[in-house]
């Protein structure tokens, strides 16, 4: 009996030194809060941006940038000027048609007619940001079709033969962007022609059947304050959008499993009170490291070749390869941009002598016949300022209303051999070189280029842009 007794206390011994033992594991270190919020912040930060976008354009009514409810397709009637902020980098070339699905009661059939005359893409954007399916002229042709895109949690049956394509989604929110060519500015009326055939259709309206319960209603949060957005409150955001993409998807399990401990978590309300002063402190110092750990990726994105970022940044999951720095990093730069090989973004933010671009200097470039972007559809070269984040930005204002300059500019003056010279400044050139002119803010700003449909030579890297030259 007194042997009985002495296994008996050993092993209450034993029990209480091992959950002794597993309680000190669990608390949270200031040093394991600031890792942990550094890599939960890099992991979410496209999917802070993408609500950020979402909010001002289908969730707040009264924002300056508000479109529409979502499940609703709209269109500008012109491409994007200075007075856009929506999103950084914004693509000024063609008119954007834009919407939201919400996935959560049904799938949604995206239908289009046929274009034939001319280029369009729409791209899908799930909530971390990837690009994970294509409708137009690359991906499935000119012809009409009709597209269903079904979320993560429906399991209803699919009728056959209705569809061109099916996409599952993993998000149950989805993202669209449909860019359709504008050849000039008298061309506008055509392009608004071929806007207003593109429509979306819930799955019970496509098929003329009872409509299914609508979903409950969601409490997005406001962005009362954009620090909250660069700050420790980015986790409730994050919170919300997580509880969106359920089953999470297993490359994620392990990460968002050790994010926990700084009260992420799927759904979860969030109370930065639990935590002590130091905790909160060292989240946000691993927010901040955050933040400078994507700004110095976005700013060095891809090859360098004579100073333009050869930026392949932008893809699907499987394109990550779990590389969620460089996800961010495309996403500070250019959110929302295209796959390579539907537009390749060389980007340039550095002169042939390294140096920071800068409207207080003059600048040109010159493409030889040979140089000029290979395209299959058609290039441009755009300006941006950096006021978005030090990084990436917006549009600018100047006086002859030119953001870009690109293959259908009207009145662009070639050299005798075929080449081209694009001039950059801030102030308009003399003579016949303000027809070539791409006016420059006064500060520090960065260029874009995109080849829309680039040919092999530009996919493999064999072609790359001439440098951009400080004029003396």
């Amino acid at each position: 009996m007194k042997k009985i007794v002495i296994i008996f206390l050993s092993v209450i011994l034993f029990s209480s030194c091992k959950k002794e033992t597993s309680k000190d594991e669990d608390v949270l270190t200031p040093a394991e809060a600031k890792e942990l919020a550094k890599q939960a912040y890099i992991f979410g930060y496209p999917m802070l941006m993408g609500y950020r976008s979402l909010y001002y354009t289908v969730i707040n009514k009264k924002s300056p940038g508000y479109r529409s409810d979502v499940n609703v397709i709209t269109h500008d009637r012109k491409p994007a000027d200075d007075t856009r902020k929506d999103v950084v980098s914004m693509n000024a070339d063609t008119p954007y048609s834009m919407f939201a699905l919400d996935l959560r009661a049904e799938p949604m059939v995206f239908s289009v007619p046929a274009v034939k005359d001319r280029y369009y893409v729409f791209q899908f954007i799930d909530l971390f940001t990837h690009n994970f399916a294509y409708v137009g002229t690359r991906a499935t042709g000119n012809e009409a079709g009709d597209y269903l895109f079904i979320g993560p949690q429906w399991n209803g049956k699919i009728p056959d033969g209705k569809f061109k394509k099916i996409f599952h989604v993993e998000s149950q929110f989805v993202t669209g962007i449909g860019r359709t060519q504008l050849f000039n500015a008298k061309d506008l009326q055509n392009v608004g022609k071929i806007q207003d055939q593109f429509k979306i259709l819930s799955l019970s309206k496509f098929l003329n059947e009872e409509t299914p319960k609508a979903p409950a209603s969601i409490d997005w949060f406001p962005i009362t304050d954009p620090n909250d957005l660069t700050n420790i409150n980015f986790i409730k955001y994050f919170n919300m959008y997580l509880n969106l993409v359920q089953p999470i998807n297993k490359e994620d399990e392990e990460s968002l499993a050790k994010f926990e401990k700084i009260g992420i978590k799927p759904g979860a309300a969030f109370d930065k009170s639990q935590f002590s002063e130091e905790i909160v402190k060292s989240i946000n110092e691993g927010v901040n490291e955050g933040i400078a750990a994507i700004k110095e990726k976005a700013s060095k994105i891809g090859e360098q070749k004579n100073g333009w970022n050869m930026m392949d940044a932008f893809g699907n999951r499987a394109f990550y390869k779990g590389d969620r720095l460089l996800r961010s990093a495309a996403v500070m730069a250019a959110i929302y941009g295209n796959d390579k090989v539907e537009a390749f973004y060389p980007t340039a933010y550095i002169d042939s002598d390294g140096k920071t671009l800068n409207g207080k200097n003059n600048y040109k470039i010159h493409f030889s016949k040979e140089q000029i972007p290979q395209a299959k559809y058609f290039w441009s070269v755009t300006l941006y300022d950096k006021s978005a984040d030090g990084v990436g930005g917006y549009l600018i204002k100047n006086p002859i209303n030119r953001f870009l300059i690109n293959s259908t500019t009207d009145g662009l003056v070639y050299d005798k051999d075929g080449g081209l010279t694009i001039y950059i400044q801030n102030q308009k050139p003399e003579g016949s070189l303000s027809s070539n002119w791409l006016p420059s803010p006064i500060e520090d700003f960065y260029l874009m280029m995109r080849i829309y449909g680039p040919k092999e030579n530009a996919m493999s890297g064999t072609w790359s842009p001439p440098a951009i030259e400080k004029v003396q």
